[in-house]
């Protein structure tokens, strides 16, 4: 009659000890999880005070250079259509445009693309924005569609003058090319004018990697 009992007690112990070992597996990996965020933060805070203190002579501030609220491991540098200057309804940079890049991507280029930050970056990508702008004859959809296509033709602008910007600046020129990118927003993400939402934005993502491999902290 015992028998069963010494069973019945084995396999309890056994579906203790499983449960048990689960239930560290879990803690061990919610510490490595955590850990590992906490350490891609430091490495995206790093570069963060890092491209403001390099850019804010150059008019960039806080509310330009940031962390992208929705992905802690990215940082979005916005750029104002009064500083991109595309005109209305038209990819095609203006002057002032070309010169914006001219100055400032050999800048953002020796940032990112330095010892100290280039293996860290995973990409930089160009997003494109428009206002809700209603183009004649077309329908909503049709208007929303159109504005897409704008923004992509802007991003693209800006990355091929970027590249162009970057001409016989190696190793940057080539770190851009393997780790830039271009999209359009069109009217999605509106801002509260119409020359803040006529932006382009350069979102630039960390890596999954060990804080460590930044090599020196800005103070």
């Amino acid at each position: 009659m015992d028998e069963p009992t010494s069973v019945d007690n084995l396999n309890s112990s056994l579906t203790d000890l499983m449960t048990s070992l689960m239930v560290i597996f879990i803690l061990l990996l919610l510490v490595f999880v955590h850990r590992t965020a906490g350490k891609d933060a430091a490495v995206t805070d790093v570069l963060l005070r890092r491209l403001l203190a390099d850019m804010k002579p150059h008019g960039f501030n806080e509310q330009t250079i940031r962390h992208d609220p929705r992905d802690r491991n990215a940082i979005l540098v916005i750029v104002p259509d009064r500083l991109m200057n595309f005109e209305t309804s038209k990819s095609t940079l203006r002057p002032e445009g070309e010169r914006f890049l001219k100055e400032y991507i050999p800048e953002f280029a020796g940032v990112l693309c330095s010892e100290q930050f280039r293996s860290s970056i995973e990409s930089i990508v160009v997003e494109g924005h428009t206002d809700i702008h209603p183009w004649v004859n077309q329908s909503a959809e049709e208007s929303q569609n159109s504005n897409l296509k704008l923004s992509q033709d802007r991003s693209m602008e800006v990355v091929k003058s970027a590249l162009s910007d970057l001409t016989g600046m190696e190793p940057r020129r080539s770190c851009f090319l393997e780790k830039l990118s271009a999209t359009g927003r069109g009217e999605q993400e509106q801002e509260a004018t119409p020359e803040e939402s006529r932006r382009v934005i350069l979102k630039i993502r960390v890596k999954v990697v060990e804080a460590e491999s930044v090599k020196v902290a800005v103070q």
